[in-house]
């Protein structure tokens, strides 16, 4: 899939001058579909996908959202009949994909309206959603829909492949091995402990002092002093050791132990579904690191894809003359990892310096095999002058060589468990101080530090040789220790907080009500029901909207951003204690557009009787002893002083907590008809979200839903 996918980091230039970063394009484009089915009936079970795209365009909107994920689950559930179940990848970006110079037809041709070239009426949608809005997001996220609903009708028979949909690589069984290795593993010997605001020890002794911690998470360097002769000296210094072959690190850190990472291992995961392996880092994966993973664990031998390089796309672009010696790696960045054509045509930095260029591609490229060796423990924190001798971004080292085949498909899965911040390439690391190099928490040789022994795992599952331990392992032992008394402690204490919190929430005004009825509405408005109900200490209400058919109601929009919901807060310090007194009333609103979707295949909705239904917790003291005064002294006493120190309020059987209870309404029916004349921009609204603005090519606020251009 290529349409919904970005990468955050984009071009950028190393400190020396040479391309870094990534074309906004790059990524792990391969999406992977997992299709679950009952034995005995045939019914479907549910859709396993794993796509790196980080959910992060509409955080500027100030509303509580699964940003695209809400609107990818609802299409793809609804049109399947089967839930979704979403595990990420690369970590790939959703505010940076997208071309916002383009217009993409219906067919997925591109028509940019450019002279000559007029779009026909209802195609031409904006491949823009950079911080959009939830009108574009429910537009991108269609092909992303579209790309996983092929896929798994391909899995089912139901359609034929195609050009975009490659036959099913692993049919239907219902006799497989299943097996999950979880293995603890220290940080590298080089590099024990995690860090954080990793500095560039070069760029400091040279004049630009570096500070780790003062520009948290970042090295910050902006206003320390400059030029002076100690730097010079230092320079010099520095510059000697390493001539003489003095392991300087030629990075320093801060460490985050107890701050950023709260232990002094990594959680790595292998799952064995099969032929199917699921490889989880615990990190927060950049492309680099999934593409080796995935490509060091398939059935496919000789293909290790190091990492990627911009002097392969310099030579396609003709800017570079092609080197014979990385021609077989530029082949498989080239076939298996991107399109020149989508890529910009500009490659960052200079490619003027041969030397330069070949230590690049060093650090990219050359065997890593050895870094993490004991007796190299000293030495894997500096580069070696020898371009030759460099340990680069990865291990060439193939679940093959370790005796076992390859799986038929990897899954390289990340954010799944334990975090350890970005981990970037050897490569990424070295070439410039940045926000995720800051975050890479064991090192430079952190991202093959844990896709190795992923690896290695991977093999373990196949009846490869077990993952052998670590030298320094019991250390890493006592601090699991340490961590499970820690995190025991940290719950009896909070167990104990949460009971009294529990015991003083306030009284709500009751009972649970309706105070306002929906109008009827046309397409190209809105109906809003406001009820009574709890407040938001106790209450998440759950709103859908069903619709008549024939005799029946029938489910036919939720909150997975189709019905809106919003509570009404207490105004300033008088509004506070009125609430805690127990005497103020919570409001709340519930939002459901009519429209007429753009493009039309994102559908409509139908003409015919609608009514909102909502279900949520009210603490108004009705029909429960333990809400009256008596009752709350009580508990606030049994929780101050428990016989034991265990949560003494779980959540009621009810599924509301505390004292609370539970209510459901039911509104008037409301009714959708056709809309006549001109479609308006927007509407009116008490949601201060919709609002119209002055943009010609899409309004980012006027609507919830994707309706008129």
């Amino acid at each position: 899939h290529h349409i919904y996918k970005g990468n955050i980091v984009g071009l950028k230039t190393a400190d020396n001058g040479t391309p870094a970063g990534y074309p906004d394009e790059y990524g792990d484009h391969g999406l992977p579909v997992l299709r679950f089915d009952d034995v005995q009936t045939g019914e479907p079970i549910a859709v396993w996908v794993n796509w790196g795209e980080h959910p992060e365009s509409l955080d500027g909107f100030d509303l509580h959202s699964a940003d695209f994920l809400a609107a990818l689950e609802r299409f793809v559930d609804r049109e399947i009949g089967a839930p979704l179940i979403f595990s990420q990848g690369d970590v790939g970006s959703a505010e940076k994909s997208g071309n916002p110079d383009q217009r993409l037809r219906d067919d997925g041709s591109i028509c940019n309206d450019e002279p000559g070239e007029v779009c026909p009426q209802g195609e031409g949608v904006w491949r823009d959603w950079n911080h959009q809005g939830y009108v574009q997001t429910e537009r991108n996220v269609r092909y992303l829909a579209d790309a996983i609903i092929k896929g798994w009708q391909v899995i089912g028979g139901e359609l034929p492949t195609d050009d975009e949909v490659p036959a099913v690589e692993i049919p239907f069984t219902t006799d497989f091995p299943v097996a999950i290795k979880t293995a603890w593993v220290p940080g590298p010997l080089s590099h024990p402990y995690p860090s954080v605001s990793n500095c560039n020890t070069d760029t400091t002794v040279e004049g630009d002092i570096g500070v780790p911690v003062a520009g948290l998470p970042d090295c910050a360097r902006e206003g320390f002093p400059g030029d002076n002769p100690l730097n010079e000296q230092l320079a010099l210094i520095y510059h000697t050791l390493k001539a003489e072959g003095v392991p300087v690190p030629d990075h320093y850190d801060a460490p985050s132990f107890s701050a950023v990472e709260e232990n002094l291992r990594l959680q790595l995961q292998a799952v064995r579904i099969g032929d199917i392996l699921l490889a989880s880092c615990a990190c927060e994966a950049q492309n680099d690191l999934i593409l080796n993973l995935e490509s060091r664990t398939d059935a496919t031998e000789d293909n290790i894809y190091d990492g990627f390089d911009w002097a392969c796309v310099a030579e396609d672009l003709g800017l570079l003359t092609p080197d014979p010696d990385y021609a077989e790696a530029c082949t498989l960045q080239r076939e298996q990892y991107y399109d020149v054509a989508e890529f910009p045509t500009a490659v960052p930095g200079s490619l003027g310096d041969p030397d330069l260029i070949a230590h690049m591609r060093a650090q990219i490229h050359n065997d890593a095999r050895g870094w993490d060796a004991p007796e190299n423990a000293l030495t894997a924190n500096t580069e070696a002058s020898d371009i030759a001798s460099i340990k680069g971004n990865f291990t060439k080292e193939e679940i093959q060589d370790l005796g076992t085949p390859g799986y038929k498909m990897t899954i390289g899965v990340g954010h799944a468990g334990d975090y350890n911040g970005y981990t970037v390439s050897y490569r990424e690391y070295m070439n410039r101080d940045h926000y995720r190099k800051a975050l890479t928490a064991y090192g430079p040789h952190t991202a093959d530090y844990m896709v190795t022994r992923l690896v290695r795992m991977a093999a373990e599952l196949q009846g490869g040789p077990a993952l052998a331990p670590e030298p320094h392992d019991p250390l890493a032992q006592i601090d699991e220790v340490r961590q499970e008394v820690t995190a025991q402690s940290l719950g009896q204490v909070s167990s104990r907080l949460y009971d009294i919190w529990q015991a003083v929430v306030p009284l709500d005004v009751g009972p649970a009500n309706a105070l306002e009825q929906p109008s009827d509405i046309t397409h190209f408005n809105a109906a809003t029901f406001r009820w009574r109900g709890g407040n938001t200490q106790v209450d998440n209400p759950r709103v859908i909207v069903q619709r008549m058919v024939g005799d029946n109601w029938q489910d036919f929009a939720d909150q997975s951003g189709e019905v809106q919901t919003r509570v009404f807060w207490p105004a300033g310090i008088q509004g506070s204690v009125t609430a805690y007194a127990g005497q103020f009333t919570w409001e709340w609103l519930a939002n459901f557009e009519a429209y007429r979707a753009f493009p039309a295949r994102l559908g409509d909705t139908p003409i015919g009787d609608y009514r909102f239904v909502v279900s949520g917790c009210i603490n108004d003291g009705q029909e429960n002893p333990e809400s009256n005064l008596t009752g709350r002294l009580e508990r606030l006493v049994n929780a101050v002083f428990p016989a034991e120190l265990t949560s003494q309020l779980p959540l009621e059987a009810n599924g509301c907590a505390g004292g609370s209870r539970p209510y459901e309404l039911v509104s008037d029916v409301f009714s959708v008809s056709e809309f006549a004349g001109d479609v308006p921009k927007s509407y009116s609204s008490v949601f201060p979200y919709v609002e119209t603005d002055d943009r010609e090519d899409f309004c980012e606020n006027c609507s919830f839903r994707p309706w008129a251009r």
